[in-house]
């Protein structure tokens, strides 16, 4: 008989007892029997008894099983606690350590007591308890050489829900997870694309013996960087590498501010001419193609800025490096007979032309847009040219050749009417500027899918896509003389009118201070063309002409100039709003300074309700473009500026000064040392 039925045969007994004692107590009762009424009596006390007896014994074995039960519930826990491969501290609301497990002391080396400060167990700045409490949070710490992974959880420590609560931090080892990951990062492919820049410069006027030699010391040059960080290279034409390297490598040549730049430069060749290298970097690709692809890009960025240089491509960032020097002048014209031939075909193939310069136009953006616009004029295409009615040059330009200009200035247009002609035919020319951000009309920008650009600028990341033709060209000293060129090889009969030349002259002289910087023998050579064509000067010095308050304005911001740095010229001219002569007032007054004896670099600060306009200028030694391309800026080494909203120039002062401290310092190592590599900041 098994132990259920017996419990149930006991049951069914001791029922059977209790049943016979009352009803012996009640017929002894009934029949005035003693006897009978003791019997029932004591058989109902005795089932009584029993049962008591029974409970009693069921409820102690249940409270032993209970607590045998609890007591292995709470070793198991303790044991879980203590083994569990996660280290666990609790702290109360005052920050007290209240309990830790074993491999919370391993973790954070060092047997802490009970009661101690958080502190004290976990070290701040970076582990600040009243920081932590705020809200639950997952992060990553390291404490000596071992990495951890910390979750910051609040818990309820007491009955009381309405007092503070406490921390519990859960502390896991991702050390070799860390370690794998990082070198898994270290060992990812990157490739890089290396071009001899100046190839045909370099090689003009050598013999085969001097072109060998030369040939040879590039190549060894790469060889000898690609060895230095174990990848290894390809040549595949007679000035193009391909180079593949893990990130490590490419880690270590950006450590060192790609001198690879530096010792190309070095080289000496037969024509005084020093060879000159740009690469293009991709070190994040989903495959070796789209690597490969991102790489060209990226090379193509260099050259559109000017070569000498190196461009990374890393996520969706651009990284830059060199350009160190100013762009060398290429000596050949041929790309701007190749490029004057696609335009006249283009134009041809056009139902009209529209023609933009960048918002708030120069003498440089106008005598492009008229250049531009003659040879529209010289095939009978319809044209415009789209301003932005900002800045006072356009306004200048109306006042001092009125009586020669009827005819370009009636095709100056606004967005709104520029806007109503547009067709599926039209081109757009896009002159002076290469980003959206900078043209006088995003509207048309957008409208019109068509694009030429024609530039002088360094290219930008961010530089306008799908453009039909790109002429950029960083070695000229404006968009006017791009613009020359091109003329001479537009049309045999083109003939320029005086006011065509002189506008093109006038951008010429603005960008080059009057032949001071930035110019070529091509420079002189189109001056020449233009002079020839009838360029009057004497219109020229009334267009650069200034009224009283530009004058006196620019002598307040020159005698208010400070010298933070010795060689730089720092002033900030403040004004309420920022009315259309401010920019050409603030970039005189940055030329003027420049002036000073022992100034090389000036930067003036124009601060108005809505942010900082800056005007950068340099002598040459510094290069200011890379100081204002940090702030999301541009320009050219000697001529640079950018807009910040938002900020005044007491804020952005010490990052200027960082700027341009960092600037003339690698400049002042140049100069002493040849072989020291420069990062452009960007």
């Amino acid at each position: 008989m098994d132990d259920k039925s017996r419990r149930n045969l006991w049951q069914s007994v001791r029922i059977g007892v209790a049943l016979l004692g009352s009803v012996l107590v009640i017929y002894g009762i009934a029949v005035n029997q003693a006897i009978c009424t003791a019997i029932g009596f004591i058989s109902v006390l005795l089932v009584y008894y029993l049962t008591f007896r029974s409970n009693r014994l069921r409820e102690a074995w249940f409270n032993h099983s209970m607590t045998t039960v609890v007591r292995n519930i709470e070793r198991a826990n303790n044991y879980a606690s203590q083994r569990i491969p996660i280290g666990i501290g609790v702290f109360d609301k005052e920050g007290h350590l209240q309990w830790r497990n074993r491999l919370f002391n391993e973790f954070i080396a060092v047997d802490v007591p009970l009661a101690t400060p958080f502190e004290k167990v976990m070290p701040p700045p970076d582990n600040n308890f009243a920081t932590l409490r705020l809200r639950d949070a997952d992060k990553q710490i390291k404490i000596g050489d071992r990495i951890y992974k910390m979750l910051v959880r609040r818990i309820q420590i007491t009955d009381n829900p309405e007092e503070d609560t406490g921390l519990a931090l859960y502390l896991t080892d991702i050390t070799d997870r860390e370690r794998q990951k990082k070198r898994y990062e270290e060992e990812r492919p990157v490739v890089a694309y290396v071009q001899f820049d100046n190839y045909d410069d370099a090689m003009k006027g050598l013999n085969e013996n001097e072109r060998a030699s030369l040939i040879v010391d590039v190549t060894k040059a790469i060889g000898g960087w690609v060895e230095d960080v174990h990848g290894y290279f390809q040549k595949y034409t007679e000035d193009m590498f391909v180079v593949g390297m893990s990130r490590k490598g490419l880690t270590d040549t950006i450590s060192k501010k790609f001198q690879v730049l530096d010792r190309v430069r070095e080289i000496k060749s037969g024509n005084r001419v020093s060879p000159t290298i740009s690469i293009g970097v991709a070190a994040d690709g989903r495959n070796l193609a789209e690597l490969s692809q991102k790489a060209q890009a990226a090379l193509d960025l260099a050259l559109g800025r000017g070569g000498d240089q190196a461009v990374v491509q890393l996520g969706d960032d651009m990284s830059f490096y060199g350009a160190r020097g100013s762009v060398q002048a290429k000596n050949t014209r041929v790309r701007a007979r190749i490029v004057a031939q696609a335009i006249h075909e283009l134009m041809v193939g056009a139902d009209q032309v529209f023609i933009m310069g960048h918002v708030n136009e120069d003498y440089d953006a106008l005598g492009a847009a008229i250049g531009v616009a003659k040879m529209a004029l010289t095939l009978n295409k319809s044209c415009c040219i789209v301003a932005s009615g900002q800045g006072p040059s356009l306004k200048k330009l109306e006042t001092v050749s009125k009586d020669q200009s009827d005819r370009y200035l009636s095709l100056f247009v606004t967005e709104e009417e520029a806007l109503k002609r547009i067709s599926s035919g039209s081109i757009l020319v896009l002159v002076d500027h290469h980003r959206a951000m900078l043209s006088a009309s995003p509207k048309i920008l957008q409208s019109i899918r068509r694009r030429i650009i024609i530039d002088h600028h360094r290219r930008a990341e961010d530089a306008i896509t799908d453009v039909m033709l790109q002429y950029m060209e960083p070695s000229t000293s404006s968009t006017c003389e791009m613009v020359t060129e091109i003329l001479q090889y537009f049309e045999n009969k083109l003939q320029l009118s005086e006011v065509e030349a002189t506008a093109l002259y006038a951008g010429i002289l603005v960008d080059t201070k009057n032949f001071a910087v930035q110019t070529g023998e091509r420079t002189f050579e189109a001056a020449a063309f233009l002079r020839r064509n009838g360029a009057d000067p004497h219109m020229v010095s009334l267009l650069f002409k200034d009224d009283e308050h530009t004058v006196l304005t620019r002598a307040r911001i020159i005698t208010e100039m400070k010298q933070p740095l010795p060689g730089l010229a720092v002033a900030v001219h403040r004004c309420s709003c920022q009315d259309k002569d401010t920019p050409v007032i603030v970039a005189q007054a940055a030329d003027e300074l420049l002036t000073m004896d022992d100034i090389r670099a000036s930067v003036v600060f124009s601060q108005n309700e809505n942010g900082v306009s800056i005007s950068a200028r340099s002598d040459g030694s510094v290069n200011v473009q890379v100081m204002m391309e940090e702030l999301g800026g541009g320009g050219h080494q000697t001529v640079a500026g950018v807009q910040v909203k938002g900020v005044t120039a007491e804020e952005l002062m010490p990052k200027v000064l960082e700027l341009a401290k960092e600037q003339m310092k690698e400049s002042d190592t140049d100069e002493s040392n040849p072989a020291a590599g420069h990062q452009e900041i960007g």
